[in-house]
This record gives structure tokens, sequence and C-alpha cells, in this order.
């Protein structure tokens, strides 16, 4: 009926508006520190790095095969990953819509392998919006073309097993708050003031690119 049209009418323009942001963030010139891991995506030290990453999930519409779909961006394909999964399955209910005899459905990739193409410039990873505003971004910015933030807090570390300290760094901002509820809770006073910080993925990589060889990795990701 009519308010079918017109629903399926606005998820296209979505979809449109997708390509649209895709395009512009991919004319940005990049941030010096996606720059520098871009380097680093090529040192010795990336395959563990994207091992680590690769044990969290991202999410991205992908057809009957369980390939991510491809979208022409400046005549370019370019894949599109979410860290959050509710704008992942927003996405998918646009594509159902303009193509409603398309098989598609919700395919997970590690963070690493998402990465990596998005330093290629083959993909596109979007951070979830409550992540962002957390990390300090202004209302009406769009979350295609930011950098993923992680959050985490020196006063959450633990023991390394192979020795040193480990620092969880959260994918969510909201599971970071509450392990930050409850060290306070759980604590003698002095986390009263524990507050999650934003760390920024690319500074991260730059970090783990200057460990040295057989160092205990310093962070615990947190998905």
């Amino acid at each position: 009926g009519e308010d079918r049209a017109a629903h399926r009418s606005a998820l296209s323009a979505s979809i449109a508006m997708l390509i649209q942001t895709l395009a512009t963030a991919c004319s940005l010139s990049r941030s010096p520190a996606v720059l520098m891991a871009l380097s680093f995506a090529d040192s010795p030290a990336w395959p563990s790095i994207q091992a680590q990453l690769d044990a969290l999930p991202v999410f991205s519409v992908g057809n009957a095969d369980g390939k991510p779909f491809q979208y022409q961006v400046n005549g370019q394909p370019m894949a599109v990953f979410y860290a959050d999964i509710a704008a992942a399955k927003s996405e998918l209910d646009a594509v159902k819509a303009q193509n409603p005899e398309l098989a598609c459905d919700l395919v997970t990739v590690g963070l690493g392998s998402a990465y990596a193409l998005s330093l290629a410039g083959k993909a596109s990873l979007v951070p979830g919006l409550a992540e962002l505003t957390a990390a300090g971004m202004p209302a009406g910015m769009p979350a295609i073309g930011q950098e993923l933030p992680f959050f985490g807090c020196m006063e959450l570390s633990r023991e390394a097993e192979g020795g040193g300290t480990v620092v969880p760094l959260f994918m969510s901002f909201a599971d970071g708050e509450e392990a930050a509820i409850e060290a306070r809770n759980a604590g003698d006073g002095e986390e009263e003031n524990l507050q999650m910080a934003p760390f920024a993925l690319p500074s991260i990589v730059e970090h783990l690119s200057g460990m040295p060889e057989g160092a205990p990795p310093p962070f615990g990701f947190v998905a």
C-alpha cells in the first residue's frame, strides 16, 4: 500500500544518503594518526595486532554467500562495517526495503580485518554514535568518517599472566561505564573519581606497533 511504498522510499533515500556520506568522507584528507596507522599496517607487528583486533566483531550487510555488500563510492567498490549492531540492522532493513528479492543478512567480521580494509581504502569502519558522543563528537556530525574510539581507565588495569599490567579497552562505552561503576562500588573510596577516557584506534595501533617483540600486550580488548 501507500504506507509501505513511502517506507521503502524513505529507506531507499537512506541508502543514497549513506553513499553520499561515504563519498564525502573519502574525499577528506586522512588524519595524521590514520596515516601513521596505515604505515604500521605493513609492519612485521601488524599480523599480531590484527589477530588481537579480530577477536572483536563488527557487522556488515552481506549477500547469500556471507560476503559484505560493496557500494560504489567515487567509482570504487567499498564495504561498510558497523561497530554498532543496531546501526548495521538499520542498514539491513534499508537494503531489504530497496531490494525485496535480494537475499541478504548481517555478517560478522573481525575488527582487525575490517580495519585493514579501511586503511586500504576498500571499506569504511563506522563507530557507534553513542561511543562517538561519549568521546566528545559534537552533535549532528555523521558517524561515517570518524575514528573508532575505545574506552579505558588505568585504575581498571589488572596483572598480566606474563608479568606487567593489562589495561582493558572497551569497544562499548556502556560496558566501560558499567565496569567503572562496579569498581567504584567495590572500592575503598579511592575509585570515586574513576572516569573512562577515549582512545582512538589509530593511536592504539601506533602504540602496539612500537612494543618490543615478544612483549606482553598492554591492552585487553573487550567487545
